[in-house]
């Protein structure tokens, strides 16, 4: 039997909702996302204590939250708060409140456990090695250090968007000596955190909301033509282009911006500040801008506890499964498509020097070609290459992504030209060719396997006189 569950991260500048469904195959999916801006790290000041105002607004959250968890009949609840509450002398009886108040209880995370659901959160969505997981929250800033997808070291810096705008930008119109004490303070705590040197040269994984907007911006400004955020590459240097640009910009100002979201607005600088001074400082090449985080970590850990480790073998694998069985897909069908359209592929990638990147596109599209007829068996490439062009197919990079919803589209009555113009800033020049061929294999393997019954076992074929001879 399936089941909701929500996962509630109470954070230092907004809180936020996930609604996930567990169909009974462990298959899952996010049915739905709220999001409330109550800015809890507002104005603590020195004495650190939450303010009346920012208590009403987070209790007026929950409640939402806890409506809404009834309205969609909700089995589990895992709510959790970070560093505005660890943080406030009267953090706890604050969560009294909102138990009171909501009947919700909240665990708070140390610094620590807030970094580790972080890296579950990345490490089973992002296909990485080696790379600096950062976290810009409101009230604080987790560090992590991968080698080899796994957690070495993680440091929870103090500071965050909220704070950092508090404490160094007073006014409307930042001064230059803002600036410079802010930087100067940033390198300097960044400079305490020895194991950084570890992590030079690294790419960096962003986390959070500072991270989403920095992504937005720059999409947004190239005119990006993929619609989706999740695995965006944005090089260091734009990055902090980004933030000199808007160290010159009004609050109003900012507001025009597009990629900015409305409840960021005032305190963007103070956030894209800690990662502009960071990328230097570890001379990271770039951002890779995850889609998923904390909420996403307390989700893995829960769904996979009976495992010794919460953590997927492999992030693309384990995606494609959870499609299958979301879809419903006939998995012996679309197996044997893919088997049969494989061995053409083994024979005959030589012949235009493919290999194991193209193996894997085609195998993909083999194992995902039907997830239309979900929806109606009819023209069920258009509406297979519809749903690969915006489903979260983890592990895969934006150009993988769309080039695999091509090739189950390919020969069928969808129009791919206009499909390749619209995707030119993201595919390469022979990537037209390596559709097409790709397309015709998998076409070729499923007419082998027409109606699923399975019985050709096997494809010989050779190339004789510019000819492809099969038997």
């Amino acid at each position: 039997m399936s089941k909701k569950v929500a996962i509630i991260d109470l954070g230092s500048n907004s809180a936020r909702l996930a609604l996930m469904q567990i169909a009974e195959d462990g298959s899952y999916q996010l049915l739905d996302e709220i999001q409330e801006v109550v800015r809890i790290a507002e104005k603590t000041g020195p004495e650190k204590m939450i303010q009346p105002s920012a208590i009403e607004r987070a209790v007026q959250a929950v409640k939402t939250f806890s409506k809404f968890c009834d309205a969609n009949k909700v089995a589990e609840i895992y709510s959790v708060a970070t560093a505005a509450i660890r943080n406030a002398h009267n953090g706890q009886a604050v969560l009294e409140t909102i138990h009171q108040e909501t009947g919700i209880l909240f665990r708070v995370l140390s610094g620590e456990e807030e970094a580790r659901y972080e890296y579950l959160g990345v490490v089973n969505n992002l296909s990485f090695d080696n790379a600096l997981i950062v976290d810009i929250g409101g009230g604080s800033t987790e560090l992590i250090l991968c080698q080899n997808r796994k957690m070495v070291r993680c440091t929870s810096l103090s500071f965050g968007a909220v704070t950092i705008t508090d404490n160094f930008i007073a006014n409307p119109v930042i001064n230059p000596d803002e600036i410079k004490k802010l930087n100067t303070f940033l390198y300097a705590q960044y400079a305490n955190v020895s194991w950084l040197k570890e992590a030079q040269g690294l790419e960096v994984i962003g986390v959070g909301g500072t991270m989403r907007n920095l992504g937005r911006i720059d999409r947004k400004k190239l005119k990006y033509s993929f619609d989706i955020l999740r695995n965006y590459i944005l090089p260091s240097a734009r990055a902090v282009a980004i933030y000199f640009k808007l160290q010159n910009t009004s609050l109003a100002e900012r507001k025009t911006i597009p990629g900015i979201s409305k409840g960021r607005v005032d305190i963007i600088v103070g956030g894209v500040a800690i990662a502009a001074t960071l990328l230097n400082h570890t001379k990271a090449p770039n951002i890779r801008v995850s889609g998923s985080g904390l909420r996403e970590g307390l989700f893995y850990e829960n769904l996979f506890k009976d495992q010794a480790v919460p953590i997927v073998d492999d992030v693309v694998e384990h995606s494609i499964q959870n499609l299958i069985n979301g879809y419903q897909v006939r998995k012996t069908h679309v197996e044997h498509v893919a088997k049969l359209s494989l061995f053409l592929f083994d024979q005959l990638c030589s012949c235009y020097g493919y290999g194991a990147a193209e193996r894997k596109l085609l195998r993909i599209a083999a194992l995902l070609h039907n997830l239309g007829a979900m929806i109606c068996y009819y023209d069920y490439h258009r509406h297979t290459m519809y749903i690969l062009l915006n489903a979260r197919i983890n592990g895969l990079t934006h150009r993988e992504q769309i080039l695999i919803a091509f090739i189950t589209a390919c020969h069928s009555k969808v129009c791919l030209k206009s499909q390749f113009k619209q995707y030119a800033d993201i595919l390469l020049p022979n990537d037209e060719n390596i559709v097409r061929r790709l397309g015709s294999l998998l076409k070729m393997g499923k007419k082998f396997n027409k109606h699923g019954a399975g019985m050709i076992e096997d494809v010989i074929c050779a190339m004789k006189k510019g000819a492809i001879k099969i038997s």
